[in-house]
């Protein structure tokens, strides 16, 4: 077998992507909800008012799930809905979703792995407190996922604390292509990247204090995956450094608990305001590491370059996926497991996304044959079972994403689902790709 018996074969999904309904219950408006009502944000204007619906088809996916093999589910809270102005009282309402979610999967022998946080703020606290230009949003959201855990850790007991700190921060408030749709300087930006780090140290503490039960909790990052362009020791030594160096604004200070000199260096006078007290709670440990990969980065090494590397551009025929920048390579997971374990104690890591869009289309026969997407999950779990055959402690795989879903700015146009959603009448279909990975899960291995 490529994979051990206790690999943990997952499925992942976001709170505001598929749950629809995103004010029932009295649940207050995110930032994404308000980013969307905001014309030409997103692609077609489109806003995720009930598709995929996941609110109301829970069931139905739950047993998908089953069906496929999936042995865990990591799925997203959405704060507003717990919190509709992001503090203050709870919603009593807002834990009947997930109550009923939860013990759905646990009744189906399906894990919950649960998310605090996946973007969704509550739009309240950008209103009242700019959102993650203030630490005291740090604390709230502290205060939030204390709240969350003393709920749903009497049958819940793996979490991670934050989705993709560069998303939220850096895309929200200096492209302005997320939520809330800023463009604010460098300075600025570094600090919500900052707050961003901080909010997780503070989400680890509290979640650890009100759990009724030991949990499992740690981070999920979108780290730049660096991997080196020819395999030599050179190059691998080089590739090595480059992710610990050019990742160093969040995961390596998480994972350190300081900044490298290399990064107050290139950031000089637009160093974000921070204390010793704060990057200690910063660089808690962690039970395990989430890494979300999809594309590579290449180096190779260079003695002329201050840094002893250089990466290397994609040429302009290098195998893309559909989304203009999921470049193809599937080593990305084994040297991402890699590194990680060489340069920091891991007890496990645990790819929490990983998948592509595909132009998706029934067939004749009714069947949705992504084969461009079922290759790209091969190649990848050929990655994975590398990594785990070479003893590094990958423990297991969410794929990115169980539906078809609300793709943030790209509206619905692009589909990273195994199942195929139809948006008209919310019916599920099984894709070639869902057919694939069940016989993955069935035989352990990467078929």
């Amino acid at each position: 077998m490529d994979f051990p018996k206790d690999f943990l074969w997952g499925a992942a999904t976001a709170s505001f992507q598929v749950e629809g309904y995103p004010e029932a219950d009295g649940a207050g408006e995110s930032n994404w909800l308000h980013f969307c009502r905001q014309r030409g944000r997103i692609a077609n204007d489109d806003i995720p008012d009930i598709a995929p619906g996941q609110f109301i088809h829970y069931k139905e996916d739950v047993k998908i799930m089953r069906d496929i093999g999936v042995k865990a589910y990591r799925m997203s809270l959405s704060w507003s809905r717990i919190f509709p102005n992001g503090d203050g009282k709870i919603n009593p309402k807002g834990f009947d979703y997930y109550d009923r979610m939860v013990n759905e999967l646990l009744e189906n022998g399906i894990q919950p792995w649960i998310t605090f946080f996946h973007w969704d703020m509550p739009q309240s606290l950008e209103d009242r407190f700019g959102g993650w230009r203030s630490k005291d949003v740090c604390k709230i959201f502290g205060d939030y996922v204390s709240a969350a855990a003393a709920h749903l850790s009497d049958r819940v007991t793996n979490f991670f604390t934050v989705n993709e700190i560069p998303c939220f921060t850096s895309a929200g408030y200096g492209s302005g292509t997320f939520a809330p749709g800023l463009k604010l300087g460098r300075k600025e930006v570094n600090q919500t990247i900052y707050n961003g780090c901080l909010a997780h140290g503070y989400a680890m503490t509290a979640a650890r204090a009100a759990a009724k039960q030991p949990i499992s909790i740690g981070l999920v990052d979108n780290c730049d995956g660096f991997m080196p362009v020819i395999a030599t020791e050179e190059n691998i030594n080089a590739a090595r450094k480059a992710f610990r160096l050019e990742n160093s604004d969040r995961l390596t200070l998480i994972r350190e608990g300081k900044f490298t000199p290399e990064y107050v260096k290139a950031t000089g006078e637009y160093m974000p305001e921070y204390t010793d007290e704060e990057l200690k709670m910063i660089s808690t440990p962690m039970d395990f590491q989430g890494v979300n990969l999809y594309a590579p980065n290449y180096v190779m090494a260079d003695k002329n370059s201050e840094r002893g590397y250089r990466i290397v551009p994609f040429s302009s025929s290098h195998p893309v996926m559909s989304m203009p920048w999921l470049k193809f390579d599937p080593q990305i997971i084994y040297y991402v497991s890699r590194f990680i374990s060489e340069l920091w104690p891991t007890p496990a890591i645990y790819v929490t996304e990983n998948g592509c869009a595909a132009e998706d289309k029934f067939d004749l026969d009714g069947e949705v044959y992504d084969t461009d997407r079922t290759m790209y999950l091969r190649e990848h779990f050929r990655s994975a079972a590398r990594a785990v055959k070479e003893n590094y402690p990958l423990k297991g795989y969410f794929v990115w994403s169980l539906l078809d879903n609300f793709e943030w700015a790209c509206g619905f146009e692009k589909r990273f689902g195994i199942v195929y959603v139809n948006y008209h009448d919310l019916s599920r279909t099984p894709k070639l790709s869902a057919k694939y990975y069940r016989e993955v899960i069935r035989t352990g291995n990467a078929v």
